[in-house]
């Protein structure tokens, strides 16, 4: 593991009981087994297909609700992520749901963990890429422990909204689209803090819209969906992004 990824890990083990508790007062995590549009978009869910007795690995569980919306369709699901303290509100929270769910505490640019040709359906999205630090290896990984035929889900927070100065009133470009960092923060045990001021520090990684679309085509898999969507704005954010894409889609199956 390196530098950034060890710090991004510490972070957010840092913050995983406040985390906790900003989704245990939005509920989702309670209901999402039972009823996955609330996590999944109506595509999404239709890609997948059915997942019923299926193996399938969400990689950068983060909060699980992905997880626990597969479990609940009946899929063997496995949760990866880098944060041991995020998996053990999981642990309690799948326990409590009555779900069976394997967690496995990993980097997912170095899943040696987990066999190649393991999966039906690999899903990650939201926000993980931009923790990782190499997009190739990412995804990569994720490939490898697709069985053939199978389909990589990629669902992540479209990167034109990275690239804006922390403020509320107007659009200011804080960095070059194509300036992929490590953007360094100081940050604390908070969420979402002022990143300017905390004993932690994290490092985000900008990735482009063909650097995602590349790092999944130049590992062999066909693809299936490349979809930019929604423009809402989403209340943490910190910039007023209302209009800008919000979500960038990627499914690819892997060639045998």
């Amino acid at each position: 593991m390196n530098e950034h990824h060890a710090a991004n890990k510490k972070r957010w083990n840092l913050a995983a009981p406040q985390y906790a508790e900003k989704h245990d007062k939005k509920g989702t995590w309670r209901i999402a087994h039972q009823q996955p549009e609330v996590v999944f978009l109506e595509r999404e869910l239709e890609l997948m297909g059915p997942v019923c007795n299926r193996d399938v690995c969400v990689l950068g569980s983060g909060d699980n609700v992905a997880v626990f919306a597969l479990a609940g369709m009946g899929a063997r699901v496995t949760s990866v992520d880098i944060a041991g303290e995020q998996l053990k509100v999981a642990r309690q929270r799948s326990t409590e749901l009555g779900l069976s769910v394997h967690y496995v505490e990993a980097d997912v640019t170095n899943l040696c963990g987990l066999a190649s040709a393991a999966f039906d359906l690999v899903y990650t999205g939201g926000h993980v890429a931009v923790w990782v630090s190499d997009l190739r290896a990412y995804y990569r990984e994720a490939i490898r422990i697709l069985r053939p035929g199978g389909l990589l889900l990629i669902n992540e927070y479209h990167p034109f909204r990275r690239i804006w100065k922390d403020q509320k009133t107007a659009l200011e470009v804080g960095y070059s689209y194509f300036d992929n960092g490590p953007h360094q923060y100081n940050t604390s045990a908070e969420l979402l803090p002022d990143r300017s001021s905390g004993d932690a520090v994290q490092y985000e990684f900008h990735w482009t819209v063909s650097q995602y679309l590349n790092a999944v085509i130049e590992q062999g898999v066909e693809l299936v969906e490349f979809e930019e969507l929604g423009d809402a704005a989403e209340g943490w954010e910190y910039a007023p992004l209302a209009g800008l894409p919000q979500m960038l889609m990627i499914a690819g199956r892997k060639r045998p």
